[in-house]
C-alpha cells in the first residue's frame, strides 16, 4: 500500500516510500505482467471447465511447487521473518492462501468464470483503498478517488451486462467472488506492510498452504482427481498453476507492491477483466458488445488515474 501506516509504527516507515525513476517503471511493468498472467489463468480455467481435477489438485499445484522451489529463499529470510509483525504474516498466508482459493473455486459452481475475472481483480482495489482509508486513516487524493469511481462504474456495468441473461444462483457465486476479493485485498496490504522479499513471501505462502492442504487430504475433507485426466491436461494445468501463477506472479506481484504500493498495484490489477475479455475474442471466439466496451473503457481510465501513472509521468 502506498501510504499505509501502523498505529505503533514510526512516522515514516520504509513501506511508505514509493519508488521513482526506473524502479517505478519496472514496478508498473511487473504489475502489468501480473495482470496478463491472471487474465491468461482465467481464460485457461474457462477452457478446461469440464476437467476432472478437483479444487484440491489445482490448489496443490498452485502452492506445493512454489513451496519446494522457493524454500531456500524463505530459509534465507528466516531472521527477517522474526522482525515482521505477526499479523502481517497471518494476513499473507490467509489472504492469498487456501481460503482465497476455495472461495474462488466454490464461486465457479454458481457463476461463470467471466464473473470471477470481473469481481475478484476488479473489486479488490476498492477493498484495498477502503481498508487503507478507514483502518489506517490514509488520505485519498482526488485523482485516485476519481479513478476508483471509474473502476467501480466499469465493474458494475460489466456485471449487469453479464448477468442480464442469467438466472438461478449466480448471485451466490458473485458473493463468493467478492469474498475472495476481500481476502486478496488483505493479502495485498499485509504483503506491502511486511516488506518481505517477494520470493520469500511466496515461499511462506506456499509452505503454509501446502501444509493445510495435506492436512485436509489426510482427514478426508478433500479428494484428488489427478488420475482421471490426461498427461497433456495435467501438464497444462501444472504450467499455469505452478509456473505462471505460483512462481512468476509470486515475484512480479511482490515486486510491484514493494515498488508502487498496495493501492496502485491493486488498481493495475483491475486491468485483468479487460485483458481476459480481449483474450477471449481469439481464443474462445467471444464477442464484446458496445455496452461492455464502454464498461471496459471505464476500468482502463480508472486504472490510469488510480495507479498514479499520470502523476508519475510528470
Amino acid at each position: 500500500m502506498s501510504d499505509v501506516t501502523h498505529p505503533k509504527a514510526a512516522s515514516n516507515p520504509s513501506y511508505r516510500h514509493i519508488a521513482s525513476g526506473a524502479t517505478l517503471k519496472f514496478g508498473l511493468i511487473a504489475a502489468f505482467i501480473t495482470a496478463c498472467i491472471w487474465a491468461s489463468w482465467l481464460v485457461s480455467v474457462k477452457m478446461g471447465a469440464q476437467s476432472a481435477l478437483t479444487t484440491f489438485d489445482l490448489a496443490l499445484m498452485r502452492y506445493g511447487i512454489p513451496a519446494l522451489v522457493l524454500f531456500p529463499f524463505l530459509y534465507r529470510s528466516r531472521r527477517l521473518l522474526l522482525t515482521v509483525p505477526k499479523w502481517t504474516l497471518f494476513g499473507i498466508v490467509l489472504g492469498a492462501g487456501v481460503p482465497f482459493f476455495f472461495l474462488s473455486s466454490a464461486g465457479m459452481h454458481y457463476a461463470p468464470v467471466s464473473h470471477a475475472g470481473l469481481l475478484i481483480p476488479g473489486t479488490f482495489p476498492l477493498f484495498v483503498t477502503a481498508i487503507a482509508f478507514f483502518v489506517f486513516k490514509e488520505p485519498l487524493s482526488r485523482p485516485r478517488l476519481l479513478g476508483l469511481i471509474a473502476i467501480m462504474i466499469g465493474v458494475v456495468a460489466l456485471l449487469l451486462i453479464s448477468m442480464w441473461s442469467l438466472n438461478g444462483d449466480v448471485w451466490k457465486g458473485d458473493l463468493l467472488f467478492i469474498g475472495a476479493s476481500f481476502f486478496w485485498a488483505v493479502y495485498t496490504i499485509c504483503l506491502r506492510v511486511a516488506g518481505l522479499p517477494p520470493l520469500a513471501a511466496t515461499g511462506l505462502l506456499g509452505l503454509v498452504s501446502t501444509c493445510i492442504l495435506v492436512g485436509l487430504l489426510a482427514t478426508g475433507v478433500v479428494s484428488s482427481g489427478m488420475s482421471l485426466v490426461s498427461v497433456n491436461e495435467l501438464a497444462w494445468q501444472f504450467f499455469v498453476q505452478s509456473i505462471l501463477v505460483g512462481l512468476c506472479t509470486g515475484f512480479s506481484y511482490g515486486y510491484a507492491i514493494n515498488s508502487l504500493g498496495a493501492e496502485r498495484t491493486a488498481a493495475m490489477g483491475a486491468l485483468t477483466p479487460v485483458l481476459a475479455s480481449l483474450l477471449a475474442i481469439p481464443l474462445l471466439h467471444e464477442s464484446i458488445g458496445f455496452a461492455a466496451t464502454i464498461g471496459l473503457c471505464f476500468v482502463c481510465v480508472g486504472v490510469v488515474f488510480a495507479s498514479g501513472i499520470v502523476k508519475s509521468s510528470r
